[in-house]
């Protein structure tokens, strides 16, 4: 019995190593490429940190504080039903004028930016499952406004962080070709590496580093969260927000992050902005520090000096426990309450900035 229970055990192990093996979990940066991140402030040496040293880790208490939650969630974590988009082709995203500044939400935190005559695609996570198999927590709806081959040729690519809800290996894959350029916090740029991306088509950044676009100012600004994809991976590499600033209009992206003083930094430094698309779901008591509760997404906004809030992470997978309306329920009702323009684009539909605001309540099934 102790040999065959060594054995059964030896096998699982070794499947494992090997199904680590397997590309989607990416390539965390080697000791080479760690050693150029010495000078970053958020670099200790053997991974990142957030500002103030805040803990992402839940203690075992926690954990058992979140089972009862885990049990008794209720039925409405998912759609009962595919939730619409809208669709569209290529011809909507090729012929649009130079100056305008446009935004196409394609659900979660994916969107795709049009600015300066620029198309710039922000954590393009388009594939069917946030994990790394396809058939775990598959997106509430069946098809994408636009599939990734119809696509334009997009000028850049940005990436907030390394998590599989917004790094994306299929995504990548399939986007390579007609992508540009790359833009990442340090050390996401050896996953990308890792997928065939070319290493001169990839700019990594630490907070508040800045690269040009044409004209169009990329900065790569704080967030509080973590990182990983993998086992011992942990926080090798950075995470963080985004302030795109082109001739005439301002937008910030914030990526995940729990609510912090970072937001009136950047607000201090970068703002005020048009359009801030700030995070609104996923969300617990027990993990704030790592992902904002919805009235805190409102609170960022003001800190931001934002003009036009869209609430982004909720509307295409299932990662907390709350009902997937209730974030941008709560988003909406805490913006009222404080004077905040919420903007709530279906999936695939666009929103221009200073154009009419899409405020239909496209989640409620009629």
């Amino acid at each position: 019995m102790i040999i065959a229970l060594a054995v059964f055990i030896g096998i699982l192990v070794l499947g494992l190593l090997i199904f680590l093996q397997q590309p989607q979990f990416g390539s965390p940066p080697n000791g080479t490429q760690s050693a150029s991140f010495v000078g970053s402030p958020r670099f200790t040496g053997e991974k990142f940190e957030n500002k103030g040293g805040v803990s992402v880790n839940m203690s075992f208490g926690q954990m058992l504080k979140m089972m009862p939650e885990w049990l008794n969630s209720n039925g409405n974590k998912r759609p009962a039903w595919s939730i619409p988009v809208v669709k569209r082709n290529t011809e909507e995203f090729t012929s649009t004028h130079d100056t305008l500044t446009r935004v196409t939400w394609f659900g979660h935190s994916a969107f795709l930016l049009e600015m300066d005559g620029k198309k710039i695609l922000i954590d393009p996570m388009l594939g069917p499952s946030p994990s790394p198999v396809s058939f775990i927590n598959k997106r509430f709806n069946d098809t994408l406004p636009i599939t990734i081959d119809n696509l334009p040729d997009i000028d850049a690519v940005l990436f907030s962080h390394d998590h599989y809800d917004h790094l994306d290996y299929p995504s990548v894959v399939q986007l390579k070709e007609k992508v540009g350029h790359f833009y990442t916090p340090l050390g996401v740029g050896s996953h990308l590496e890792k997928w065939g991306v070319q290493k001169d088509k990839i700019t990594q950044l630490d907070w508040w580093q800045e690269a040009n676009l044409e004209g169009i100012k990329l900065v790569l600004t704080p967030a509080q969260h973590f990182s990983g994809r993998s086992l011992g991976d942990r926080d090798k590499t950075l995470w963080g927000s985004w302030v795109i600033k082109g001739e005439k209009d301002n937008v910030f992206f914030s990526g995940d992050s729990g609510y912090f003083d970072g937001f009136k930094e950047i607000g201090e430094a970068y703002g005020p902005f048009d359009l801030c698309m700030v995070e609104c779901g996923q969300y617990n008591e027990l993990w704030k520090e790592i992902h904002m509760m919805p009235e805190e997404t409102v609170q960022a906004h003001i800190d931001l000096k934002g003009n036009v809030l869209i609430p982004i992470h909720w509307g295409a997978f299932n990662l907390a426990f709350h009902p997937w309306t209730e974030s941008i329920e709560r988003a909406k009702k805490a913006a009222q309450e404080k004077n905040v323009t919420v903007a709530t684009p279906q999936i695939g539909e666009s929103y221009s900035v200073n154009d009419a605001i899409p405020q239909k309540e496209w989640w409620v099934k009629k």
